[in-house]
């Protein structure tokens, strides 16, 4: 009997000794706590990455286009997409709000189209996941990429059709949206070059806060300053480019190449009709699918481009009832 007791001792002494060397023992404590959570956080497939994206606002057309496109890579990548935006592109404390709520639920990667951009990297403070910014760039902590239009080429683009419509020598006006925000300032610059490359002259740059009546009145005073000495307005937003058309028809001013810049429906439907010459179409899904695809890729631990330029495409009377059917199928 003491025997068969001393036996089993000296089993279980072995098997301890066993479980020591292999370093499997369940409460021995893990030497880089540091490696083994980052591990433990990291998804184990595609299928468990979980990316947070809120818009400027899910209100209105264009931002339907970047939300189209954000559900479309979701569904394509297998991914899982926590798609948010505010009341309106105004409402910066709900966004805010929103972006607290959604970085304390845990997601993998963080993608943010700012509002406001101090108050939103302010929020978003240090955080230990990818950021991505789409639209509208920001200096953001732990931002790697910025997914959206490069402006000034855009403007650029659209200054240049412009150029070549109402000829040299011609004097020009640009309308813009807000002063000093850095998309309206790279609009500006590229509109500015395009004319200048081109001797065409800029009279006058006033800003109408993207709104098409203010635009309007903006527009009316130009021609009143200029004796109606207007071939080309260049704006900012397809909505400013409506106003200063309203205004230029109401004056009796006639052949002037008027461009906006967004492509929203309501843009290209103006063109087709007549009332407007151009916009500088911004691939908003793509930004959104684009956005989605580069914070997957990030998770993943793939190399990623600071900016991924998602191109711009001048629409005229050319090829606006091909792109307006183009618009109508994202939203599908």
């Amino acid at each position: 009997m003491k025997k068969r007791i001393l036996s089993m001792m000296l089993v279980s002494a072995l098997l301890v000794s066993a479980t020591g060397c292999s370093g499997k023992k369940a409460d021995t404590p893990v030497a880089n706590s540091e490696a083994a959570s980052s591990s433990a956080s990291a998804p184990a497939s595609t299928g468990d990455i979980k990316v947070g994206v809120i818009l400027k606002t899910l209100s209105s057309e264009y931002w339907s286009y970047v939300a189209a496109g954000v559900n479309a890579a979701a569904k394509d990548l297998g991914v899982k997409v926590d798609l948010q935006g505010p009341a309106s592109e105004t409402a910066y404390d709900e966004q805010n709000s929103m972006i607290e709520t959604m970085l304390a639920g845990g997601i993998d990667a963080f993608v943010i189209s700012p509002l406001q951009s101090e108050s939103v990297a302010s929020v978003i403070g240090d955080v230990k996941i990818p950021v991505i910014t789409v639209d509208t760039d920001a200096e953001i902590p732990g931002k790697i990429a910025f997914v959206g239009t490069g402006n000034d080429k855009a403007a650029y683009q659209g200054g240049l059709f412009a150029a070549e419509k109402a000829g040299k020598g011609t004097k020009a006006v640009i309308i813009g949206g807000v002063e000093g925000n850095a998309t309206s300032d790279a609009r500006q610059a590229g509109y500015t070059r395009a004319m200048e490359e081109n001797g065409i002259k800029i009279v006058s740059v006033q800003y109408a806060q993207s709104n098409p009546d203010t635009a309007a009145n903006v527009m009316e005073n130009m021609i009143t300053a200029q004796s109606g000495d207007i071939q080309i307005v260049l704006c900012h937003n397809d909505d400013t480019a409506a106003g200063a058309a309203t205004a230029c028809k109401q004056s009796g001013l006639k052949d002037v190449v008027i461009v906006g810049f967004d492509g929203n429906q309501s843009g290209v439907q103006n063109i087709i009709d007549g009332t407007i010459s151009a916009t500088c179409a911004q691939s908003a899904y793509t930004m959104g699918y684009k956005a989605v695809e580069t914070a997957v890729k990030s998770v993943k631990g793939e190399t990623v481009k600071s900016f991924v330029d998602t191109g711009c495409e001048v629409i005229s009377s050319d090829n606006a009832k091909d792109y307006l059917e183009k618009l109508k199928g994202y939203l599908k």
